[in-house]
C-alpha cells in the first residue's frame, strides 16, 4: 500500500477493534459486575473494586482516544 494515510487508517481501525474488544471483555467480567454494583456495607470502596474502576476508565479513555485519532483520517 503506497498511501501512508490509508495505512494509518487501517492500523487505527485495527487498534480500535482491539481496544473495543478489550473493553467489552472487561465489562462482561464478574470483576466488573461486582465493582460496579452497589453495596450497603461500603464494600464498593474495596481497593480491588477501585482498581477495576480505574481499569475501566483506562480502557474507555484508550478507546475514546483511538476513535478520535481515527476520525482525523476519515474526514
Amino acid at each position: 500500500m503506497d498511501d501512508p494515510d490509508e495505512a494509518m487508517r487501517l492500523r487505527l481501525k485495527a487498534e480500535v477493534a482491539e481496544a473495543d474488544g478489550a473493553l467489552r471483555t472487561h465489562m462482561a467480567s464478574w470483576e466488573y459486575a461486582f465493582a460496579m454494583g452497589h453495596a450497603r456495607d461500603g464494600a464498593s470502596e474495596h481497593p480491588r473494586h477501585q482498581a477495576t474502576r480505574a481499569r475501566t476508565a483506562e480502557l474507555t479513555e484508550r478507546l475514546r482516544d483511538l476513535r478520535a485519532r481515527l476520525a482525523e483520517y476519515e474526514v
